[in-house]
């Protein structure tokens, strides 16, 4: 797994290939937030993320709440259908921007 940071001004951008799964998820989930306390939006490029787990979701559900109690927006682009699938079905979908 590999995250790389954009900086856009307010913007931050995380681009994230491979995959977020409980070996990962809490390192993932400390970016997350830290990235949080830095930007007051944030987009999650996820062209290149292969697979996300239950432990993953929980590290987004927690970038979320972060970003939503800063006023600020969390978007998703370049989702893989599976990963798309995922967070449809497990209802991240609607609390999320996906571009």
């Amino acid at each position: 797994m590999d995250i790389k940071l954009v900086d856009r001004g307010q913007e931050g951008e995380l681009i994230i290939t491979g995959r977020i799964d409980a070996n990962n998820a809490v390192q993932v989930g400390e970016l997350f937030l830290k990235t949080a306390d830095r930007f007051k939006d944030i987009t999650l490029n996820m062209g290149g993320l292969k697979y996300i787990s239950s432990a993953g979701l929980r590290a987004l559900k927690k970038l979320y709440i972060k970003v939503r109690s800063n006023e600020g927006e969390l978007s998703i682009t370049n989702a893989a259908p599976y990963v798309e699938e995922v967070l449809e079905m497990t209802g991240f979908a609607e609390m999320f921007n996906i571009k």
